[in-house]
């Protein structure tokens, strides 16, 4: 399976930087289309086990350099332009697209680069650890389907990561600390004993294709949107710059403050509870205080590498006190934080988060993106930028878009899980809606007085597509 299966799926990439390019078929290419995507695959799609299998060398010997890592994914026109149709995936969500779907996501197709407005019928990814690699690579597939396909839009992302390694977006916060685990020394590796689990059923992941002979292919369906971040609006909004504020100019911030465990105000704690992390990744239902050792002695939480290991589960009530129902990661995966559901059922829909941060500041192929842009990125940093042409590639894998991703961005960004409907409130970050019933407490973990909330729409979404990544196997018998 894994010699069929593509990259990136079961394990991120890993590389510092990429070219995602979206393409149209033109017209009448079909058969040299065909061929090309035969040939690509056949020699330079990068399959599950290469990828392990350099992984394992690179853990083994930190000077080995895996090289460019490469996967190709389909839209459902793209099946019908490869005569494909008998064999496109069945799901009518993919069949549909992302932009006729906008009703449930709140998206507004009209607002989108223009690159994502029309039809887009493949995306290539190409990720290297150096930049100049990335791009000769990506300039070489651009002129290698030139015949067939018009480029889109060559879409360049690079990874953000703090001093000590952690991996971020551009509002600060570390980003993809919570993933669903499909491989034994990933599972293995968690901390024991422990509160959550990350183990999960690899159906939640792979979509099976037409079973030939004894051999059995995998593929999956990848949803990719690009997110617009608003990171001086942001930083103002939560409060993150209060301390900068010269006296004569007015506290700009939208979050009430709150006091943490020991009745002192925390400048870093509102935007916590509206994220559900600390910046650097501490869960605020564990803590009231990023660095404050206020829990018990038996709690092993290291500051340079956040822990996955909790659950809601002593944070329950009419109003969540220490991570509110409407919290970013709460809402993207209660775990056992919701009494009115079944823990078991809530993991059916988690998805596997993929994505990158982008900066289309450095949208020139001759404009090297420099170390101290993707490296030791500070606070100052990323205010610097005001939140112009920055933000997130979003991307994620799940064996179904409509019980997966649009029940995450559909309903439950918009606030329809929490169990109690005055408070639960929307997805600060990722909802497109506007919504005021969301309340923070005067401090955290203490039962009384409430103030409201209104903190949204500092996330725009630029536009996007649904994909399915197939089979190695599939690619080789166009």
């Amino acid at each position: 399976m894994l010699t069929s299966l593509q990259a990136n799926i079961l394990k991120f990439h890993g590389r510092n930087f990429a070219h995602h390019l979206f393409f149209r078929f033109i017209d009448g290419q079909s058969e040299p289309a065909a061929t090309w995507i035969k040939e690509f695959a056949s020699t330079r799609l990068t399959t599950a086990l290469k990828q392990l299998e350099d992984s394992k060398l690179r853990r083994s010997d930190q000077n080995f350099d895996g090289g460019p890592i490469f996967t190709l994914s389909l839209a459902a026109t793209g099946y019908d332009f490869l005569n494909k149709n008998d064999q496109k995936p069945d799901s009518i969500t993919f069949q549909n697209r992302m932009r006729n779907n906008s009703d449930l996501l709140l998206d507004s197709p009209d607002d989108w680069d223009k690159e994502f407005t029309g039809q887009i019928d493949l995306l290539i990814i190409v990720a290297d650890d150096n930049n100049a690699t990335a791009s000769d690579e990506a300039s070489q597939i651009i002129s290698q389907t030139a015949p067939f396909a018009v480029l889109l839009k060559n879409q360049r992302g690079n990874v953000l990561k703090t001093e000590v390694g952690v991996g971020i977006e551009h509002f600060g916060y570390a980003d993809g600390v919570s993933q669903p685990m499909y491989l034994a020394d990933e599972i293995n590796d968690q901390e024991q004993p422990r509160i959550w689990d990350d183990k999960t059923n690899l159906d939640r992941l792979l979509v099976k294709e037409d079973k030939i002979d004894t051999n059995e292919f995998y593929g999956s369906y990848l949803v990719f949107r690009k997110l617009n971040q608003n990171v001086l609006a942001f930083k103002d909004a939560e409060g993150d710059n209060r301390e900068a504020l010269p006296s004569t100019k007015p506290d700009t911030a939208l979050l009430p403050r709150v006091k943490d465990s020991s009745g002192n105000d925390n400048i870093e704690l509102p935007g916590a509870m509206i994220v559900g992390r600390f910046e650097n990744g501490t869960p605020v239902t564990m803590r009231s205080n990023e660095f404050q050792n206020d829990l018990p002695p038996t709690a092993n939480l290291n500051p340079h590498r956040p822990t996955n290991d909790f659950d809601y589960s002593d944070d329950i009530g009419e109003l969540a006190l220490k991570c509110p129902y409407h919290a970013h990661i709460r809402l993207m995966n209660p775990r056992n934080g919701d009494p009115k559901a079944d823990p078991s059922d809530l993991r059916t829909h988690r998805i596997t988060r993929r994505g990158m941060p982008y900066d289309d500041n450095f949208d020139n192929e001759n404009v090297r993106i420099p170390d101290e842009h993707i490296l030791s990125i500070t606070d100052d940093m990323l205010k610097k930028q005001k939140g112009i042409n920055v933000g997130l590639l979003f991307m994620c894998y799940q064996n179904d878009i409509a019980n997966a991703f649009e029940i995450l961005q559909g309903f439950w960004a918009q606030g329809d899980i929490a169990p109690n409907a005055d408070l639960k409130g929307i997805d600060s970050i990722i909802s497109q809606a506007s919504q005021d019933s969301r309340v923070l407490p005067e401090q955290w973990g203490v039962q009384g007085k409430v103030n409201p909330v209104k903190f949204d729409h500092f996330v725009t979404m630029k536009g996007g597509e649904y994909f399915f990544t197939p089979s190695k196997n599939f690619l080789m018998n166009l």
